[in-house]
């Protein structure tokens, strides 16, 4: 398409055009070895504020061949500068498939039922914020142990690059898994397990022993980019993560307890939500 039409918000690369990504000869929108995004105008802009050039689906399916090698080896890449893209583009993901089912959720709860339907929705909001916090916490958390106890020190961008990689893998299947679990088979699902303590009849079901399993994996999985990217014992990654999570659990519901209470008590002033 020549240059001078206005129609369009991206304009293909020249014929000519080199991959900035990999060097490798690129024709059209996109790198036929590596998947980066040639484009000009609109993608050019959203690069300039990402980093990002590489196509999400290409990092993902990256990631997932070899998901603790590609996690902590794009890490450590200095070319690679998409991790903020890539999180970003995981979180909407989520954020797609699980905002609606929470939200709906909380609205049939029967054990909230004595709330008003807008006191049910804020409650969910508030959890799912409480989720993030917990995290930013654990990240905080994390460096610093690690930072204290590894032999070989790293930045704390470095590890910033490695959480949102983490993160973006993870989002994803586990919004789909939660929401197949809960949301259509109506059974004991991620999630499930910081609503509330388990039954003793669910402790006994598969649907439980399932969800525990695939919780274990995504535990597993956080440990193992720590003792990659630390090059640490597993052991001693095992339980610096596990001190740094349980720890940023405790304190980011104290966090969010008070910070919601205060959040719903301004609301309810203002007549935005009613008990």
């Amino acid at each position: 398409m020549p240059s001078g039409t206005g129609d369009h918000a991206f304009q293909e690369a020249p014929a000519a055009a080199v991959c900035a990504d990999c060097g490798a000869a690129a024709n059209g929108n996109f790198c036929s070895a590596c998947g980066a995004d040639l484009r000009s105008g609109g993608a050019g802009l959203i690069d300039a504020v990402t980093g990002g050039r590489q196509s999400y689906l290409v990092t993902y399916l990256q990631i997932l061949r070899t998901p603790v090698k590609a996690t902590v080896g794009l890490a450590d890449d200095p070319s690679y500068r998409q991790h903020i893209s890539f999180l970003l583009s995981s979180l909407a993901v989520f954020c797609v498939i699980m905002i609606p089912f929470i939200v709906q959720s909380a609205v049939a709860d029967e054990q909230m039922s004595q709330f008003s339907e807008s006191m049910r929705r804020l409650i969910s909001v508030m959890s799912q914020v409480g989720v993030y916090v917990g995290a930013v916490i654990t990240f905080l958390l994390g460096y610093g142990l690690f930072r204290v106890f590894a032999k070989e020190a790293r930045s704390l961008k470095s590890y910033f690059k490695l959480y949102c990689l983490a993160y973006g893998f993870m989002m994803p299947p586990y919004a789909l898994y939660d929401y197949v679990a809960r949301g259509l088979l109506g059974i004991t699902g991620l999630s499930s397990f910081a609503v509330q303590a388990p039954t003793a009849e669910e402790l006994a079901s598969v649907p439980f022993v399932v969800s525990l399993g695939v919780s274990l994996l995504i535990w597993v999985y956080f440990i193992a980019i720590h003792r990659r990217f630390w090059r640490m014992p597993v052991w001693k990654a095992t339980v610096l993560f596990s001190v740094a999570a349980i720890a940023a659990s405790k304190i980011g519901y104290e966090v969010m307890y008070v910070v919601g209470a205060q959040v719903t008590l301004f609301l309810i002033n203002l007549g935005v939500v009613q008990v």
